[in-house]
């Protein structure tokens, strides 16, 4: 009989989007195919704290309203918890679902090739990039895609010289505008300008966040979402639409109130569907994407998808977007989770093969 693979399950962390993340782990860890896998759960608190499975049970049987389930504990920093590390060491594979900062943005995945674990996602570099909004739309033009106009602001520019670069917003991208912090999530920070007046509160607001802001043009049109799964070959999935009621899909219409629902299938010319899947493909390509991501467009009245950004660790509730979207491909949420987890030992058999390479080896 095969002994099952020790899945670990890391996830909490220090962004805004903890609670999200909490709530994507335990819908993960129960629904993983218990005949293959044996998950092992690595809390992570709002100050970066690791836990050990045993506490982060503990964390995750409180009884708390789902949405308001934290991982709250006193610990040593993870460098002075062994405890920890040998748990950690025991595992076969890492599924890692840490939103934001420490988590998806490279560093968390540069840990694991540190330990030689393998780990579900995108690479360290492709992390990196996917949390960084202005570095994707550099690669994401380089490749030929569609992105939105738009200029990058970094904090001491505004605070030297505000007015000048409002005035090269005004000139260069008009009104209105989005403002986003250029590493962050789930909308997180994101407002519509319509004035100076607005742009001075909502780039403050933004800089709070990070110290690099994105300014973008405004384009009417439908939010639609397409997933990606796969290392040298990735697939595209059938694509989604967010729909809502507020001026965008933002933190409230995703995660606190009924103001947006999604359409899965979108309902799309089929010309247009296969745009956006091959768009989806690109873009994911264009970052040297493996395992999974989703991609986010915007479809206006006339010409090719807008990319708006590539999300190497998108929602992972049953019920979130890109879980929903492959699901219309027929692959359950038990069977995706499965998916990417192969995909991820292939890819690191794949290294490890290039790791052993000596120049006296041929």
């Amino acid at each position: 009989m095969t002994a099952k693979m020790r899945l670990g399950v890391v996830f909490g962390g220090q962004s805004v989007e903890h609670e999200v993340s909490v709530v994507s782990a335990m819908e993960l860890l129960q629904a993983a195919d218990p005949a293959r896998f044996e998950p092992v759960p690595f809390g992570v608190t709002r100050d970066g704290r690791w836990l050990t499975p045993a506490e982060t049970r503990a964390q995750l049987d409180r009884p708390e309203p789902l949405f308001e389930k934290r991982i709250e504990a006193e610990a040593p920093p993870l460098f002075q918890r062994s405890e920890v590390l040998r748990e950690l060491a025991a595992v076969d594979i890492v599924f890692p679902l840490v939103h934001g900062v420490n988590g998806e943005d490279g560093t968390l995945q540069g840990m694991l090739e540190m330990f030689n674990l393998p780990y579900a996602g995108c690479g360290v570099e492709a992390s990196a990039v996917g949390m960084d909004k202005a570095q994707q739309k550099k690669l994401f033009q380089h490749a030929g895609l569609r992105v939105a106009r738009h200029m990058t602001v970094l904090d001491h520019e505004w605070s030297t010289g505000g007015a000048g670069v409002a005035r090269g917003i005004e000139t260069q991208l008009g009104y209105p505008a989005f403002v986003k912090p250029s590493n962050g999530g789930s909308s997180v920070g994101v407002s519509k300008v319509r004035s100076r007046e607005d742009l001075g509160e909502a780039m403050r607001a933004a800089f709070d966040m990070d110290r690099k802001v994105l300014v973008e043009e405004s384009i009417a049109g439908r939010e639609v979402d397409c997933g990606v799964l796969g290392n040298d070959d990735p697939q595209a999935s059938p694509v989604g639409e967010v729909v809502t009621s507020g001026e965008f899909y933002d933190y409230s219409a995703k995660y606190l109130d009924d103001s947006a629902r999604i359409v899965a299938p979108a309902e799309l010319p089929d010309g247009t569907a296969s745009a956006v899947r091959d768009s989806a493909v690109r873009a994911f390509r264009a970052i040297d994407g493996a395992g999974f991501a989703r991609v986010d467009f915007l479809l206006p009245a006339e010409g090719a998808p807008v990319v708006n950004e590539i999300n190497t660790l998108p929602g992972f509730r049953a019920q979130s977007m890109f879980p929903m979207l492959w699901a219309l491909a027929g692959i359950t949420y038990r069977e995706l989770i499965s998916r990417i987890v192969d995909l991820a030992m292939e890819r690191f058999r794949e290294g490890r093969k290039r790791s052993a390479w000596r120049p006296d080896s041929r």
